[in-house]
């Protein structure tokens, strides 16, 4: 992300690229985002399915690290201050009176501050008004709550002077390319300080046990009247100082299994779906009367995450094998292209949208299927490859694949076709299904399988420092905050990654990225997949409104459903 101000027709560039790329990818057979075709009105309830359903609804720790987190609650109820529009531009959201730039003086680059103007509109749903204390409130509550999903970016802010309850002054110890993403951008937001009254005098809060089932604040458009594992009901926030929802009441209900998703909301006990990429086309499965699809790429990539510091893979030479011995092009060509006939093997580095400026150069292009080459990589590590599998100090080369529950169909058919082609390469690969989310999920401090084939969102700003910096990694030194849950460790890249993080110019920049692909390649950190395309689909006969303005964005279908109504 480029900081908006001096940079900013940069970044409309960049967000040209995003645009040019994502229109190309769309397909046949994709439905036209819904024109209304009846006067918006207040009034009335209706129901979503979720794909996913989250482990809790903490915004600060683990649980935050799912996007259905964000898609079910967080979004709805949490202010931001920066957010994205439709097109992925960074602007104000309504919480504040204007974007900070270097043109208004509300960012200044040295010493590097960024001073946020808090609308005199802005104000909870219990009426008190949202303050500089409020953010002071959330920094400390992110730096000391245990468990943390991420600290980047808020351990660069040295101090804030909230003298003035509507404008916040922060002070960076260095240069923060990614402010934006900060107290809001696409998975962030800012907490009520009156809302936890026992921190109120805390100078170091930790939230860690707070807001598992309930919400006690909003400052969105809804109020979470309650949480469960069976759902989550909404009623609309009348004193939001944005659009004000229409419906009176959103309720979200389970969904997990894919087919019962689809058959609900084609019997109609659903109004809407967000649904990702499975083992079908879903633009075919989601027909009948009454009801519209809209589908295209999304903004995760799905790839096989390695970990680093358990079992067979915590060797180098035995991941990069690995990288050989899977044939991502099958995978693209039997699963992804049923709902993206444009969708190829990703190639770019870690978290670099294909297409843009961030996706110049192609690190992971050269682990093509070879399995020859994968067994000829292991002989040289001491492995014996005369037989299947590879076996080394009489042991055969067996590596845990793990996936959740939640995305069984399509990530057992990927396993299914990867198998077979693995053991040709020496490696068998042994499936480990496990409930809940998965790496980027809720999940306990220890770690997860040896591959887990798990998705990861694109985002706005391209920094991997958040998942691959050495100081991410959870541990008890840092009260298992971080979510560099593979456990990578390469000083150097870590280094470059921080450094990438202060670097306002975007040549610069782009060229620090490039190194830190380069060696996430070389160390087989990981092995992107595809782009996983997502597909919206409602009951035209009940929704009216601006539906699928969000299919291919970080925030999801679901974002302006303030903006929905009942069609007559």
């Amino acid at each position: 992300m480029i900081p908006l101000g001096g940079q900013m027709g940069r970044h409309k560039a960049w967000v040209v690229a995003v645009l040019a790329v994502m229109a190309a990818a769309c397909t046949g057979g994709s439905a036209p985002k819904q024109t209304p075709t009846t006067t918006p009105h207040r009034g009335g309830d209706v129901v979503f399915g979720a794909e996913q359903w989250p482990e809790c609804i903490n915004p600060i720790n683990e649980c935050a690290a799912s996007p259905w987190t964000w898609y079910t609650v967080l979004e709805h109820v949490l202010p931001r201050a920066m957010q994205l529009d439709p097109k992925a531009n960074f602007v104000a959201s309504p919480l504040l009176q204007e974007a900070p730039s270097l043109e208004n003086g509300l960012l200044t680059e040295n010493p590097f501050t960024i001073t946020y103007k808090i609308s005199d509109n802005a104000v909870w749903a219990d009426g008190s008004p949202i303050t500089s204390a409020d953010f002071d409130f959330t920094w400390k509550a992110i730096l000391n709550t245990t468990g943390a999903y991420t600290t980047a970016g808020y351990t660069s802010i040295d101090s804030m002077d909230i003298s003035d309850p509507k404008s916040t002054v922060i002070n960076f110890k260095d240069v923060f390319v990614d402010w934006p993403d900060l107290f809001g951008g696409v998975y962030q937001g800012i907490l009520e300080k009156a809302a936890f009254p026992k921190f109120a005098s805390d100078p170091n809060p930790n939230l860690k046990h707070e807001m598992e089932d309930s919400f006690p604040f909003s400052g969105g458009p809804w109020i979470l009247k309650s949480w469960s594992k069976e759902g989550a009901v909404f009623i609309r926030n009348d004193r939001y100082f944005g659009p004000r929802s229409l419906l009176d009441q959103v309720t979200f209900i389970p969904r997990t299994d894919q087919e019962g998703e689809i058959n609900s909301l084609l019997n109609g006990q659903v109004d809407a779906i967000y649904a990702q990429a499975s083992e079908v086309s879903l633009l075919k499965e989601i027909r009948g009367p009454g009801v519209r699809a809209l589908g295209g790429p999304g903004t995760s990539m799905d790839a096989l995450w390695f970990s680093h510091d358990q079992g067979p893979t915590r060797d180098r030479l035995v991941r990069q094998a690995l990288s050989y011995s899977i044939d991502r092009q099958a995978i693209v060509d039997a699963i992804i292209k049923r709902n993206d006939l444009s969708a190829a093997v990703l190639n770019c580095g870690i978290r670099a949208l294909p297409g843009t400026t961030w996706c110049q150069t192609q690190p992971f292009a050269r682990f093509t299927y070879d399995p020859t080459k994968a067994k000829a990589i292991l002989e040289s590590d001491g492995y014996d490859c005369s037989s299947r599998p590879c076996t080394r100090g009489g042991k055969g080369l067996v590596i845990d694949y793990g996936f959740r529950a939640c995305d069984y169909n399509r990530r057992a058919e990927t396993f299914d076709i990867l198998q077979e082609k693995a053991l040709a390469a020496g490696i068998l690969l042994r499936i480990v299904i496990r409930e809940g989310t998965g790496v980027f999920g809720c999940l306990r401090p220890a770690g997860f399988p040896e591959v887990e084939d798990a998705a990861l969102d694109f985002a706005p700003d391209p920094s991997v420092t958040d998942i691959f910096g050495c100081d991410e990694i959870p541990a008890k030194e840092n009260s298992f905050a971080g979510s560099n849950r593979t456990r990578w460790c390469n000083p150097v890249a870590s280094q470059l990654m921080e450094q990438s993080d202060r670097e306002l110019d975007p040549a610069k920049r782009l060229g620090l990225l490039n190194q830190v692909y380069a060696m996430e390649a070389e160390d087989s950190v990981a092995l992107p997949l595809y782009v996983v395309p997502v597909v919206s689909a409602w009951r035209s006969n009940t929704l009216d409104g601006p539906i699928g303005v969000w299919n291919g964005s970080p925030y999801g279908l679901f974002f302006n459903m303030n903006e929905w109504y009942l069609a007559r």
